[in-house]
């Protein structure tokens, strides 16, 4: 029956195209034994494709390195995006986002691992984007909508971006950290309604004292 499992995801995994191959193979060695110690030979016997089909794919590793990071900030914030209504109230709003980061971490843990754990800055040549940024994209233009609203009707303070996003994700970032490092028994998602109200609290409590 297990031998029957093993062949049927085999072959799942062979019905994908080359690229994707490519990519969720460097993942995965990139995760479990590091960048620096997987070599372009590595990739291709993980991936079952020849070093000629990764390098027609990719200039080279750390191009196949940029692309899982961009791609991997483009499905978190394409989730959090997702998880914000621009009727929301302010508070909703920020609850949603923080527990959506936290599920995106535990149903994605290779990716997480990935994104949050790997040094980027060390084999990247191109400036690193930081995932918790408003940005121009879905998922800024729907928050930025909903902290304008909040800052008129004087729900939530006037704060700068950097600020902002340090406190909603400070928190949540630190518990997914040491839980991908095994150092919680809690899981993010059992996490996710304390730390949620947590980094409302710490909004409200960056107003200025004689507001």
């Amino acid at each position: 029956m297990e031998e029957a499992e093993e062949k049927s995801a085999d072959e799942s995994f062979l019905e994908e195209g080359p690229r994707v191959r490519i990519l969720e193979a460097s993942l995965r060695l990139f995760v479990e034994q590091g960048y620096f110690n997987t070599n372009v030979p590595d990739i291709s016997k993980r991936s079952r494709c020849s070093v000629g089909s990764i390098y027609h794919h990719f200039l080279n590793k750390e191009e196949i390195a940029g692309q899982l990071y961009r791609d991997g900030i483009q499905q978190f914030r394409l989730a959090l995006s997702n998880a914000i209504d621009p009727k929301q109230d302010p508070e909703s709003c920020i609850v949603s986002i923080v527990e959506a980061f936290l599920h995106f971490a535990e149903q994605h843990h290779l990716l997480s691992r990935y994104l949050w754990l790997a040094r980027h800055n060390e084999f990247l040549n191109d400036k690193v984007s930081k995932p918790t940024v408003v940005g121009f994209d879905e998922l800024g233009r729907r928050l930025t909508k909903v902290i304008k609203v909040g800052i008129r009707n004087g729900q939530i303070p006037s704060l700068k971006a950097e600020i902002f996003w340090s406190i909603v994700f400070g928190i949540p970032l630190s518990f997914v950290r040491d839980w991908l490092d095994g150092y919680t028994s809690l899981t993010p998602s059992q996490a996710a309604p304390v730390i949620a109200q947590a980094c409302w609290a710490g909004l409200l409590g960056a107003r200025p004292k004689d507001a």
